[in-house]
């Protein structure tokens, strides 16, 4: 008994080291996503700004989709074998800085007169940061929430969606009270506040080997990890569909609210905003619903659910049915990423949580970069059909996850 209680008292500061990390996680979220909503919303009017095109618009949102497609994969091996406290932090700090530089050079330049090459060269040096940092989050929350993962990461959905509608909404009221430069400087304060945060995070996590010349090795066991798993399979699958509806939204929301519906620029804002909206309502209904809900489930129903909002918002004719739809799609992704989240925090050993989202987050940019170019590829087509045509595609890949789940037997638990 002496020795029973030995090992519980040895057991006690770790479970309380843990459960202390939950509340800093949470804060470390939402400052880090307030941080990319802003700097979306930045970017996109300084790229205006400088050349009056909306296609510099994506061109300069596209550069983190190309590197989580051709780095991010590389960099998954080197993220298991450190720390992934530190790890983030670096990656907010390089984000930070390379946001901070931005504003530096447009407060000496003007905003009128900066090159756009330099807002390219930083959104890569950006794109740099969150590639370190997204992944290695990931890693953290299943160490901090490892015994209420599902109630973990739907809180840390919900601490992102609330970064991402106040980030929107500080980018545009900074734009209007200190312009270009001194919204930048705000946007960098909020990396470097996650990077605080982190350093409240229990950081005893295990990382993988460290043993030199071994990347490559490294990077195909987290490649075989990702495709061969049936679960992280039909968990990918999922994560590519959600994140093309959100990319699409990105990408085609703003001409379809022009131009489909007729709608102002105030209006257009309130449609933007109910996509996070549908995704916080959800998050805290799955919060609270923790004990219950399932990932197969969420996966299956979010799925359905994304192809057939998508569907209806392609015919929306007023701006109450277009709000309906668009914060379905909004609850529908929420519910796939939280199932696929807590799918792949639950199968993938920690020291290769890193490579494996690494490598998810590649496939992603792949298809975000297909996203993004649909308007140049169909320069004719109204973007009602191609809504129509995205959601086909979701149909589709519903049911692709739905015949990976069959082939598990759906009824099995998980």
């Amino acid at each position: 008994m002496e020795f029973r209680s030995q090992r519980l008292n040895h057991r006690r500061p770790k479970i309380l080291c843990q459960s202390r990390s939950i509340l800093p996680i949470y804060a470390m979220l939402l400052a880090m996503q307030c941080a990319r909503s802003m700097y979306i919303v930045l970017a996109s009017w300084f790229a205006l700004q400088i050349t009056g095109e909306i296609a510099s618009v994506g061109r300069v949102l596209i550069c983190w989709q190309l590197l989580a497609f051709t780095v991010g994969p590389f960099l998954g091996p080197q993220i298991d074998r450190c720390r992934r406290r530190r790890v983030f932090m670096m990656g907010e700090t390089i984000h930070g800085a390379g946001v901070g530089l931005l504003a530096v050079l447009a407060w000496f330049c003007s905003p009128q007169h900066t090159p756009i090459g330099v807002l390219y060269a930083t959104a890569s040096l950006i794109s740099v940061g969150s590639l370190l940092s997204y992944p290695s989050s990931q890693a953290l929350i299943k160490l901090a929430g490892a015994r209420v993962l599902m109630r973990t990461v739907s809180m840390g959905i919900f601490s992102s969606q609330i970064g991402n509608i106040a980030g929107a909404a500080i980018a545009g009221l900074c734009l209007i009270l200190v312009g270009v430069a001194g919204s930048l400087a705000i946007c960098a304060a909020s990396s470097f506040l996650a990077a605080l945060f982190a350093t409240f995070l229990y950081d005893q996590d295990v990382t993988g080997p460290k043993r030199p010349g071994l990347h490559i090795a490294h990077f195909m066991a987290g490649l075989r990890e990702t495709i061969a798993t049936p679960r992280l399979r039909s968990a990918g699958l999922a994560l590519l569909l959600a994140y093309a509806s959100a990319h699409a939204s990105n990408a085609l929301l703003a001409g379809f609210a022009r131009y489909e519906l007729k709608l102002p620029a105030t209006l257009y804002g309130w449609l933007a905003a109910m996509y996070s909206g549908g995704g916080l309502i959800g998050s805290l209904t799955l919060a609270w619903l923790s004990g219950v809900a399932r990932e197969k489930l969420l996966l299956a129903v979010g799925t359905m659910l994304l192809a057939g909002a998508t569907a209806a918002f392609s015919t929306s004719r007023t701006m109450a049915e277009a709000v309906l739809w668009q914060g379905l799609i909004g609850l529908s992704f929420m519910m796939v990423r939280a199932g696929a989240d807590v799918t792949i925090l639950k199968v993938v050993p920690s020291p290769m949580v890193g490579r494996v989202r690494s490598n998810i987050d590649a496939a992603i940019g792949l298809v975000a970069v297909l996203i993004y170019l649909l308007p140049g590829l169909m320069p004719g087509a109204p973007t009602r059909h191609i809504f129509l045509g995205l959601a086909s595609l979701f149909a589709v890949g519903s049911c692709g996850v739905l015949w990976i789940q069959w082939r598990q037997g759906f009824s099995k638990p998980w």
